[in-house]
């Protein structure tokens, strides 16, 4: 009996919940073994158990992406156990503080620089040199219309994420020789814990400005990360893919027609 070929690995980073969730979920549906990383431990064993119920396979990794030794040793642990992933989803994230620029503190700043920029670098320098050593990689990170764009009350979550469309974009450019790709994907509205406590008011005027008049779910970023990440993604490399109903393309609204 011929043994059964071993499936790719991919790490899915922020996989306790929402778009993470998603995610981890689509990607063991499609053959992928997932590496479920977060600090809510509890959450990734629920996950994991409901991925192992409908014949997945996940691994929980507790850590904290914005700790560059709890990374490398998180890391460590998961090539000794399943070897070296063919896809990396740096999905983990923070939003706000949500004020004026002027009123955003240095240890807000940090905390989003720390989780949003430093912990997708400490996750891409670990495993850029391992893709590179087996011929194939596929780095996803997930950025935001903020990153493309900007917003009121929302400068330092703004900066992070046009710092992580950037840094895409370098690795595409640096690695892609090697058989890897980088891509950023830029979410709209997405239907998230965070939205879903928005003010009613607030998410009625929102979604009237949006084209599609809806909200996005987590289920749409996931298939779009599956598209990427899958053989029909291998030649989109360096692009930041914006998935937001519209909102982008109609940023005019509230102006004069001519």
């Amino acid at each position: 009996m011929n043994p059964q070929p071993k499936a790719p690995v991919a790490v899915v980073t922020g996989a306790s919940r929402g778009i993470g969730a998603a995610i981890a979920t689509l990607l063991s549906r499609t053959g992928f073994e997932v590496v479920l990383v977060s600090r809510d431990v509890a959450a990734l064993e629920q996950l994991q158990k409901q991925l192992f119920d409908v014949g997945g396979r996940a691994w929980p990794l507790a850590c904290d992406v914005a700790n560059r030794d709890e990374v490398e040793s998180a890391l460590g642990r998961l090539e000794a156990k399943v070897g070296v992933p063919q896809v990396l989803v740096n999905n983990a994230g923070l939003g706000g503080p949500f004020h004026r620029a002027d009123e955003v503190s240095v240890a807000e700043w940090d905390l989003l620089f720390g989780v949003n920029v430093e912990g997708v670098r400490n996750l891409c320098q670990w495993a850029l040199p391992r893709m590179k050593a087996q011929g194939h990689g596929r780095i996803v990170n997930v950025a935001s219309i903020m990153g493309l764009f900007g917003g009121a009350q929302s400068s330092t979550y703004a900066a992070t994420k046009h710092a992580l469309v950037g840094y895409s974009k370098a690795i595409a450019a640096e690695w892609g020789a090697y058989g890897i790709t980088c891509n950023a994907v830029c979410p709209g509205y997405i239907e998230t814990d965070m939205l879903a406590n928005a003010p009613t008011a607030s998410r009625q005027r929102l979604q009237e400005r949006i084209p599609a008049k809806r909200f996005g779910t987590p289920e749409e970023v996931a298939g779009l990360v599956a598209f990427l990440v899958g053989p029909a993604g291998g030649y989109v490399n360096g692009s930041a893919l914006v998935m937001d109903g519209g909102l982008s393309s109609h940023l005019a609204s509230d102006l004069p027609s001519f």
